[in-house]
């Protein structure tokens, strides 16, 4: 016994020494250091026992991620260690009146080898609300612009209706869903996928991270059309009241339209003809005014080019006064039209060198008339038959006269001259 208790004090300081040693070597060859992992996702368990209540939750400040984990263990340890093995948890069992979970953070690897986990964040946070659910009719829209010459026709989709559900203050913000296809520099049919964004009442766009949609993307077909400007011609119907006429003038806002449609379509049009009941100016003193849609008369496969153009087209057509007026002109201004074998026909001006020709139309060309220009004819054909002649016989006749008139100008009443047929 008194072996053992001999020296006590060396003995102690012995084993002292010992301990010292063996932690200086331990620590020396394998000391304790540490290894930090940035962005750490947090799992979320028992997440149904909020859905289940017809509830959803959304995650807050991205509080989900935790944004550094320093672990300190041996350096043996650390070196064995990646980020895969950092396991991060919330349990949605601990869910605190204030919509917070306390996060665990552990390693799937040498747990108990680790002395230490330092976490840069400690909670998610949570907004949990009743989940609502409704549907948006998708509306397709384009951007950007087309080469010159070409205009977008129908843009289509293939499905119209998207279905959202979320929380509840999220899915009454979002009114509509739009996906949008930028047609820069086409000239040709375009289909394409579109992601389909929500926005709320203002246009602007609400994450659609925030909800789940049951299509998050749309096939986008966008018809591209050829254009042309083509002009438009007008038939008036009926004729004005006695002492007017129309004029032939009519004036059309505008008088040229832009059409637009396959190429084909567009290159085999010159005109758009307005054929309408309603342009008639049968009985009118004054002028026709009228408004129409040009889109009613477009031929088939094209439609209106311009975009800011809805149609409308108003129409004048001029009505004035018939002025009336006679004019001396020299028989030897009148004609013999058509042959006579056997014989000569001559338009006899002995007895008298001028006969009155009485004109009506619109003032402005009878005032523009010049008696020695105006020219006439008779046609052997009505010699025979204007004096109940079986041929041509000689002898001296009466013979109306056709006249060569401007447009728009009428002989009111008939002028008939002298003819001398002779045996050749």
């Amino acid at each position: 016994m008194k072996r053992l208790t001999a020296n006590w004090g060396l003995k102690l300081a012995s084993l002292i020494f010992a301990i010292i040693v063996w932690f200086l070597v331990t620590n020396i060859n394998d000391p304790i250091t540490s290894v930090r992992y940035t962005n750490i996702p947090v799992t979320l368990m028992n997440t149904s026992l909020i859905t289940d209540q017809g509830q959803v939750y959304t995650i807050l400040d991205g509080s989900d991620t935790i944004n550094s984990v320093t672990l300190y263990a041996p350096r043996s340890i650390i070196d064995s260690l990646s980020q895969n093995n950092i396991v991060a948890t919330a349990d949605l069992q601990e869910l605190s009146s204030l919509n917070t979970v306390g996060i665990t953070v552990t390693t799937n690897k040498y747990r108990d080898k680790i002395e230490t986990i330092v976490s840069s964040s400690d909670v998610v946070k949570l907004s949990v609300e009743r989940k609502a659910s409704k549907s948006l009719a998708l509306k397709a829209t384009t951007s950007g612009s087309l080469t010159d010459g070409y205009v977008i026709g129908d843009v289509t989709t293939d499905q119209n209706m998207v279905r959202i559900s979320g929380p509840e203050s999220v899915v009454n913000r979002i009114t509509s869903a739009a996906v949008d296809v930028d047609v820069t520099g086409f000239t040709s049919n375009i289909g394409t996928d579109a992601d389909i964004k929500l926005l709320d009442a203002d246009g602007n766009e609400v994450d659609g991270s925030l909800v789940s949609m049951n299509i998050k993307t749309v096939r986008v077909n966008v018809v591209i059309y050829e254009t042309k400007y083509v002009p438009i011609t007008y038939v008036v119907n009926g004729e004005a009241a006695n002492g007017y006429m129309y004029t032939g003038q009519i004036e059309s806002t505008p008088d040229t339209v832009l059409v637009a449609g396959r190429s084909s379509a567009v290159a085999s049009v010159n005109e758009i003809k307005v054929e309408d009941e309603a342009i008639d100016v049968t009985g009118l003193t004054s002028n026709l005014i009228y408004t129409y849609n040009i889109s009613d008369f477009l031929p088939s496969g094209l439609i209106l080019g311009d975009k800011d153009f809805n149609g409308s087209v108003s129409v004048v057509a001029h009505i004035e006064p018939i002025a009336v007026e006679t004019f001396d002109v020299r028989v030897s201004n009148v004609a013999v039209e058509g042959t006579a074998e056997g014989f000569d026909v001559t338009v006899d001006d002995t007895e008298y060198e001028t006969v009155s020709l009485t004109l009506q139309g619109l003032k402005a060309v009878i005032e523009s008339i010049d008696p020695d220009q105006l020219t006439g004819k008779v046609n052997v054909d009505k010699i025979i038959s204007g004096n109940n002649l079986d041929s041509l016989k000689a002898g001296n006749y009466s013979a109306d006269v056709d006249w060569d008139l401007p447009d728009g100008v009428k002989t009111k009443g008939t002028v008939s001259v002298y003819v001398k047929v002779e045996e050749n």
